[in-house]
């Protein structure tokens, strides 16, 4: 028995030897240069590599300490004497794993030929990554072709509010009325976002995704957003626009106490019907890539807290205080339902109390009050109707 398990052992040892790359020397850590923009990359440096004759292939590991947009760039010199595309390098790419066989998202497998070089870019969350390069194993011109193989890595570093929060139970808890951020990165999809809220609640959305490289390196499509309660059901959805820079949305929405959900799909988006919005988000064949910015800008219910008829047909309204509110808006009728005779008095943030002129004796006044609020874009955001209160003008 004991000699049958050293033969298994052996056999397996042996299988995985067949399944590696070839002639693939131990991973060496490269540096990462650090670039305050992706965009200008003139010093960053470099490390070359020499190639022997010969099959060859190798791995390069680097690490990233933070979410990073990252350059990647090789420069090669490895060639048949008389032909710059034979015996090169024939494989060019970057894993996420050491076994080279988990290619990042946005990435693919390329060559390089005899005095050319590949640039790549990436969105990478922290981590470790392998850059493999090899020849074309069996090529009869490998025997021919050596040189150098020099490769460069730079990383702009990104603070985000949430990273690999790619699921509902990895969803990064944030605050409202603050600007967080999220990274769809080669690693990350989705991004998860949850919040609370207490009381009724009056709340504006806005979302824009944005990559310093455009559209010239990451082609981008319509994102999906998802808005859910805690029981999972589905409160809102829409779409972030396919263009950096501009591509935004906004959408108001009325929540109770509570948790709420939001998902980010960075490979998905809902397809426009005859209808509507389609319920269901569809694989858009793109992988948008980039810093998601989100903000949500909440108002809370106000509260007519006294309202009393005073002297020379005259109601005075007291209401509690709104926090962060911009103004308010003091709503009154002859008409239960304000459905007619509405008028409305508009009171700057500071104030608390409003008096209502011009009444009419002997009648019965129904009054609420509502907070507003100006999101960064200048849109305005208005609470919800207090519940109304009523007073009879006999003074």
């Amino acid at each position: 028995m004991k000699k049958m398990k050293t033969y298994v052992l052996g056999m397996v040892l042996a299988f995985a030897m067949i399944l590696l790359p070839q002639n693939v020397s131990a991973a060496t850590q490269i540096a990462v240069t650090q670039v305050e923009d992706i965009t200008d990359v003139m010093s960053v440096g470099s490390t070359n590599y020499d190639v022997p004759v010969g099959d060859y292939s190798n791995a390069v590991q680097f690490t990233l300490n933070k979410p990073a947009y990252v350059y990647v760039s090789a420069y090669s010199t490895i060639m048949h004497e008389n032909w710059t595309s034979l015996g090169a390098i024939d494989q060019f790419a970057v894993y996420s794993d050491a076994n080279c066989s988990n290619l990042v998202t946005g990435d693919k497998v390329v060559g390089v030929d005899g005095n050319e070089s590949v640039t790549k870019y990436l969105c990478l969350d922290a981590g470790s990554y392998w850059i493999y390069y090899g020849k074309r194993e069996g090529d009869s011109y490998n025997r021919d072709s050596k040189g150098q193989f020099r490769l460069s890595v730079a990383a702009q570093y990104l603070d985000v509010t949430g990273t690999k929060n790619g699921s509902w139970a990895r969803a990064a808890q944030i605050s409202t009325d603050k600007k967080v951020t999220g990274f769809l990165s080669s690693n990350t999809r989705k991004s998860w976002f949850k919040f609370k809220v207490s009381g009724d609640t009056a709340a504006r959305l806005n979302l824009s995704l944005e990559n310093p490289l455009g559209e010239s390196v990451f082609k981008s499509d319509k994102t999906g957003v998802t808005v859910y309660r805690s029981n999972h059901n589905v409160l809102e959805r829409m779409n972030i626009s396919e263009n950096y820079y501009t591509s935004a949305c906004s959408k108001e929405v009325t929540l109770k106490s509570g948790t709420y959900y939001i998902e980010i799909a960075g490979s998905e988006a809902y397809k426009n019907s005859l209808g509507g919005m389609t319920t269901k988000l569809n694989k858009t064949g793109v992988n948008n890539m980039g810093v998601v910015n989100l903000k949500i800008t909440t108002v809370k219910k106000a509260a007519v807290s006294r309202l009393s008829n005073v002297k020379g047909k005259k109601a005075q309204v007291t209401y509690k205080k709104v926090s962060n509110a911009k103004g308010y808006e003091v709503q009154y009728s002859t008409d239960k339902k304000f459905k007619k005779d509405v008028k409305v008095k508009k009171v700057n943030a500071k104030t608390t109390k409003v008096t209502l002129n011009k009444l009419k004796k002997g009648r019965k006044y129904y009054v609420r009050v509502r907070a507003y609020r100006v999101d960064e874009d200048d849109n305005r955001v208005d609470g919800t109707w207090s519940e109304s209160k009523s007073v009879k003008i006999s003074k």
